[in-house]
């Protein structure tokens, strides 16, 4: 059974489940932690939002990630640097550099264990067509004033090409972190809701009115998306913009030597490396195997990341397996700001390309920034409304597969046959298209697989047991449940009177 070592770390307070209408003045839909970072932010300058969460607090991307905080995001800086200039760059790594040190502030001031420790974190080329973006990347790095070094050889047994060396950096349990931060939110006089999914929203003149699945519905003054994915997209076309990708984890135990650092390969495929002590066991964690979802569902990820952690390391046994989405824009630099150029009373942030915990923090400084003043000296750097971040060959690389995972999905010929145990997969039945799980006891679960985001046809993930979209990234689980967004409807079962509801929330 997949599970994640931060979410079985930390169970974290159970929060009420929204069960009447409400009217507020700040809502933040998403529990992680950009809506808990800006929730605590807005609190402590004496607002009193509301934060709803689909699942429990933490279960998202912040409770499945690696537990890095770093302004190193891999080969980054030099692709700023060439699409935006020396500026933006720069106010890149200020920007992270500066959620570091919040991170670090909140937690000695509230003296939260959480594991903390400051790491510098490597990033490295393991052969020698990588080694020439590696040290082009330094030189960018050293322009705009980011303290690290080059060196040659980094101290795992990997064989390296150049590495450069960030010497700011740190590492943590982000569980245990955002459980005491959405504590203090609520000391602080904010509102938590859990398992409270929210489907749509409709404006009126200046009040927005946000509905949940639930049926109840939040009429508030501002609306801050941190869901991970825009769950209401305002005639902005994030869907167009963001490429849904899954990586994964493995934690095994290892007494050998390790540095007190994170480690990345700038290769593909990616390996992110990296030592946690919780006081009673020193696990090594090792991950990446990155893939579009619903491209690569076949592959065994999880054996490929044990496997390279027992050549490397030793490592035989491994206690933990997860893994988590996250989503990638056009140009590589998060959106975090005003949802459009015209809408100001809507925040959003979304797609930090597997760096959440520093860019989410960032996220949270600028939404709260943007919230309590109207501005941000980083919003230019992060605005949504930057038109270069579509003219990318990324951009229309995406969108020509997205149109071709539509065609495909429509096209393809069901099977007959049911599955065997513990198996998926779509089948014909009644002249439709069902997707059919037989699980170990031989009992059938079967759910119209027609995404209820934008209509693509989903395909069974073995590894995880759900039902993904190959187009946005939307995940189902065997009874249709939503374990993705950007859909914001579940799937009808087999027997329901009616087809599924396609709900893309463009407008």
């Amino acid at each position: 059974m997949n599970k994640s070592l931060w979410i079985s770390s930390s169970e974290g307070n159970k929060y009420r489940v929204l069960d009447e209408d409400k009217r507020v003045e700040c809502l933040i839909v998403g529990g992680g932690i950009v809506g808990i970072t800006t929730a605590y932010l807005l609190c402590k300058e004496g607002y009193k939002p509301v934060v709803v969460d689909a699942d429990y607090i933490g279960y998202g991307a912040t409770g499945r990630n690696t537990g890095k905080i770093t302004p190193q995001n891999g080969i980054k800086y030099s692709d700023i640097y060439k699409r935006y200039g020396a500026e933006n760059a720069k106010k890149y790594y200020e920007a992270n550099n500066e959620a570091l040190k919040l991170i670090e502030k909140i937690i000695d001031e509230n003296k939260i264990d959480c594991d903390y420790e400051r790491a510098p974190a490597y990033i490295y080329a393991e052969n020698k067509s990588d080694s020439k973006k590696v040290l082009k990347e330094f030189d960018i790095c050293k322009e705009i004033g980011i303290n690290c070094e080059f060196i040659m050889d980094i101290p795992l047994p990997i064989e390296s090409y150049g590495a450069i060396k960030f010497n700011v950096g740190a590492q943590f349990n982000p569980k245990k972190y955002i459980d005491y931060l959405a504590r203090k939110v609520e000391e602080l006089g904010g509102e938590i809701y859990e398992k409270a999914p929210m489907k749509s929203i409709d404006k009126y003149k200046d009040i927005i009115t946000v509905h949940s699945l639930g049926g109840y519905e939040i009429k508030t003054d501002k609306l801050i998306i941190a869901s991970h994915y825009p769950f209401y997209d305002g005639l902005s076309f994030y869907f167009a913009r963001l490429r849904p990708e899954r990586s994964y984890v493995v934690a095994g135990e290892y007494n050998g030597e390790f540095p007190q650092a994170t480690f990345i390969n700038a290769s593909t495929p990616k390996r992110s490396l990296r030592i946690y002590n919780d006081g009673e066991r020193r696990l090594l964690l090792v991950a990446g195997e990155s893939h579009k979802v619903a491209h690569k569902e076949d592959e065994d990820h999880y054996g490929a990341l044990e496997e390279y952690g027992k050549e490397k390391f030793g490592v035989e046994k491994y206690q933990y397996r997860w893994s988590t989405q996250d989503y990638i824009t056009s140009d590589n630099v998060p959106y975090i700001g005003y949802l459009n150029s015209v809408t100001k009373n809507i925040l959003v942030a979304t797609g930090f390309g597997k760096w959440g915990m520093s860019n989410g923090t960032v996220a949270g400084i600028i939404l709260s920034q943007l919230y309590i003043n109207g501005k941000s000296k980083y919003l230019s750097t992060f605005t949504p409304s930057r038109s270069e971040g579509y003219l990318t060959g990324e951009f229309l690389k995406e969108n020509t597969d997205v149109g071709i995972q539509y065609i495909m999905g429509k096209v393809k010929i069901a099977s007959k046959d049911m599955p065997d145990r513990d198996k998926g997969k779509i089948v014909s039945i009644d002249k439709s298209k069902f997707g059919v799980y037989r699980d170990a006891e031989d009992i059938f679960h079967i759910v119209d697989t027609t995404c209820t985001h934008m209509g693509c046809e989903l395909k069974w993930n073995p590894l995880e047991k759900s039902w993904d979209c190959p187009c946005h990234g939307s995940r189902f689980g065997i009874d249709g449940e939503i374990l993705e967004g950007p859909a914001t409807v579940p799937l009808k079962q087999y027997g329901s009177e009616t087809y599924n509801e396609i709900n893309p929330n463009l407008i």
